[in-house]
């Protein structure tokens, strides 16, 4: 249960929420004992604000969005190296669990006081369609990630808190689309260097981490540091709590998890890979590096960009110094030499007479090479983040890539200049890594059409000589 400070906070905002519910559209719930319906929200609510903003007012059903068009919201998400104090709010294991920035836990409070307002309506069967869910007397927002086979139940992940629930679609209620531009506020986190002491988890050690991470309450803040994104877009994360306590080295000595140690023979056998790049969410300033599809444009930050001239340097020193490559297959991790410049590279294909196509990797493009111009890559050289970050538009996010790239893939060029910068709006990162962007001026010429092939490009300036 939560703190008595905190309760009340949560009891007056509730108080203030059900009154502004219209008649016809309050929850049959609504009629209990009061104090018996305040009790059942205090003990769900993951955390809350002890100072509440001002509420804001009823959202009226000309508000809420029409099912014409599938709403969606950005998971929350945090880039390699960010630093953040988080409170837990929802743990599925030990080393899997939920936070939220304590920056976050006043608009946590806001969403969940709007979201008990909202009137009802239907919500169609959509696979990643975002909508209202009611958890034990509380909406929260919510994502439809499973459906049943009669679309009569769905299975959704609460966007806000990190639980998956169960519910009747009918149950169900729309998502006003002023609260669809609000990421989620937890980002699903793995603790780093811990794993169960058995083959799973039994329920003793999850009701320890329970304790130790203090799960649901506001009252326990944790230093969070993400240490590493994999491409599938899982994080790994260290924890210090308030005193400087490492998190995981807690739960190893009072025995609720074991030290996850890699094998050395497994560390020199496992193949290098490079590691992903990240953009910062919000609007700012970027370098278009490539353009394959509206579902995959090529963007860094002008720092990271900047930064090329010294890689360059840095691997040009790093290849008078390695070993010529022999032999390769494909995804081997090399340097490359295009130009006369050299890049870290990832092998494609193997073509005949001795020629490999790469994969440019920092520039997002692609070079074909004799063996001569490959060098093996040291540990050293892959260390760094790849300058190249792969990204979709945001109204693209549920389209396939196939037709994406069929329809528009020898358009791009015309739309994009390669290493022109422009503005985009980093909204979140899905599930396999890439990122969410909008990028208004792309998406003004694709609803134009107006855009020539490269082809149709190459045949007027070539009428023009």
């Amino acid at each position: 249960l939560l703190g008595g400070e905190l309760a009340r906070a949560r009891e007056d905002v509730l108080i203030k929420s059900e009154e502004q519910i219209d008649s016809n559209v309050q929850d049959a719930n609504s009629t209990k004992d009061s104090d018996s319906h305040n009790s059942k929200l205090d003990a769900r609510v993951p955390f809350v604000s002890a100072t509440t903003a001002t509420l804001p007012t009823q959202v009226t059903s000309a508000q809420v969005p029409s099912t014409a068009a599938p709403l969606t919201v950005s998971r929350g998400a945090l880039a390699p190296g960010n630093e953040v104090v988080a409170v837990v709010c929802y743990l599925e294991t030990p080393a899997v669990f939920y936070i939220c920035p304590v920056t976050s836990v006043d608009q946590f409070t806001n969403i969940l006081t709007t979201t008990q307002n909202c009137p009802s309506g239907e919500v169609r069967p959509t696979l990643g369609m975002c909508c209202l869910a009611k958890d034990e007397d509380c909406w929260y927002r919510a994502e439809i990630v499973q459906l049943s086979e009669d679309n009569a139940t769905a299975t959704l992940f609460l966007l806000d808190y990190g639980k998956t629930v169960q519910s009747n679609m009918a149950s169900l209620r729309p998502l006003p689309r002023e609260m669809q531009t609000t990421p989620g506020l937890v980002c699903k986190v793995s603790l780093k260097g811990i794993k169960p002491g058995g083959k799973e988890w039994s329920e003793d050690q999850i009701g320890g981490a329970e304790i130790v991470l203090d799960v649901g309450k506001d009252a326990t803040q944790f230093s969070v540091k993400v240490v590493e994104v994999e491409s599938s877009g899982e994080m790994w994360v260290s924890m210090k709590d308030s005193e400087g306590t490492d998190v995981a080295t807690l739960m190893i000595e009072t025995e609720i998890a074991a030290a996850d140690i890699p094998e050395p023979k497994e560390l020199s056998q496992a193949p290098l890979k490079y590691r992903s790049g990240s953009l910062a969410l919000g609007t700012q300033s970027v370098v278009v590096l490539g353009a394959v599809s509206p579902m995959e444009l090529y963007i860094c930050s002008q720092e990271m960009f900047l930064q090329l001239s010294t890689t360059m340097a840095m691997l040009a020193q790093a290849a008078a110094s390695s070993t010529p490559v022999k032999t390769v297959q494909a995804d081997d991790s090399v340097l490359a030499c295009d130009d006369g410049t050299w890049y870290r590279g990832k092998v494609v294909k193997v073509m005949g007479d001795n020629m490999v196509q790469v994969e440019l990797v920092d520039l997002a493009s692609t070079a074909t090479l004799s063996m001569a111009h490959l060098r093996i890559a040291s540990p050293d050289v892959m260390k760094e983040v790849v300058v190249a970050v792969s990204c979709c538009l945001d109204t693209w996010v549920k389209e396939d890539k196939k037709v994406a790239v069929e329809k528009w893939g020898d358009k791009m060029a015309g739309m994009v200049e390669e290493f022109s910068e422009v503005q985009v709006e980093v909204v979140g990162q899905l599930e396999a890594g890439q990122y969410r962007i909008k990028f208004p001026e792309l998406e003004k010429k694709m609803n134009a059409g107006v855009v020539k092939s490269r082809a149709e490009m190459l045949k007027e300036k070539l009428r023009k000589k």
